[in-house]
């Protein structure tokens, strides 16, 4: 980056246009430092890191700084807006690059770039690593946009009704049904898992599966878990009916919303890639990612 020029003392004309050289040889490398080309490049990148590592998403959300800086709180009646929280952290592992080397973006900026993260839109974010980073900055935009993505889904929202679909206990042979199904998910489609926790009353919880491994009772697994900033580690023991979050009993339910969810994003992440490869650019879809999956979920009638 230029950092200073020298202006050449004298009134010649060599030294005239000397100067005019170097004002005008400053200035392209500015533009080039701070051009949209930069994006472009990381974009590339990313899309290349993925076509060659389908387990990269469960990789790079094993890594703290691509995960919130903060965890769930707030929402309606205090009661978290865990659901967002999962769904966000891994929209930006699908959708979202970092340019480290811009300006970091504003306040405005950082909430238009989270609000099309919801939307399922790819987005550059220029001044910050990572995802930690730019969080640890602008926790207040975040936070607004996963409360206002709360409300647009209804209130307590879609994730929490999808979790009132199951129970707090089931029978040995059914949860281990569940669990099958989970490690077979993960081990085959090496993709992170958003799944929800039925606990007792009206309450759920969401979290995201990223590893699994067999044991010699059963399983332990790996969730990024919106209530903490570090990973935690549950086990599954053959035989069991439920599991405890605290005192609390629940079970944890992969949710038909939650695949086609992962599906849109690995589509609209592939269209992006196309796009810059094709056009040069990235493309938006028509829909947000909601009202895709509200489609799907619930076909209009022929």
């Amino acid at each position: 980056m230029c950092l200073f020029f020298v202006l050449l003392r004298g009134e010649s004309k060599y030294n005239f246009f000397m100067n005019k050289f170097l004002v005008l040889l400053c200035l392209l490398v500015l533009a080039f430092h701070f051009s949209p080309a930069a994006g472009v490049d990381r974009w590339k990148q990313h899309c290349a890191d993925v076509a060659a590592d389908s387990s990269l998403f469960i990789k790079k959300l094993s890594l703290s700084q691509n995960r919130l800086s903060f965890n769930n709180h707030g929402g309606l009646l205090n009661g978290g807006v865990c659901w967002w929280h999962s769904r966000l952290t891994r929209a930006v592992q699908y959708l979202a690059v970092f340019e480290p080397s811009l300006p970091k973006v504003t306040s405005k900026e950082a909430y238009d770039l989270v609000l099309r993260l919801r939307e399922g839109r790819p987005v550059t974010i220029n001044g910050y690593r990572d995802l930690q980073d730019f969080s640890i900055d602008h926790q207040d935009v975040i936070q607004e946009n996963l409360e206002a993505w709360q409300i647009s889904n209804g209130g307590f929202g879609l994730g929490f009704l999808d979790g009132l679909a199951g129970s707090t206990s089931v029978a040995a042979n059914e949860l281990k049904t569940l669990m099958d199904d989970t490690y077979n998910r993960l081990v085959t489609f090496r993709k992170p898992i958003y799944q929800v926790l039925q606990l007792p009353g009206i309450t759920a919880h969401g979290w995201l599966v990223i590893g699994i491994q067999t044991t010699s009772t059963g399983y332990n697994f790996s969730v990024v878990d919106s209530n903490y900033r570090d990973l935690q580690t549950w086990s599954y023991t053959n035989g069991s009916t439920e599991f405890h979050y605290g005192s609390y009993p629940f079970v944890s339910y992969t949710t038909n919303r939650g695949l086609k969810e992962e599906a849109l994003l690995t589509k609209r992440l592939n269209e992006a890639c196309l796009s810059l490869q094709t056009k040069g650019r990235l493309v938006d879809s028509h829909l947000t990612i909601d009202e895709e999956l509200d489609l799907l979920m619930n076909p209009p009638a022929k």
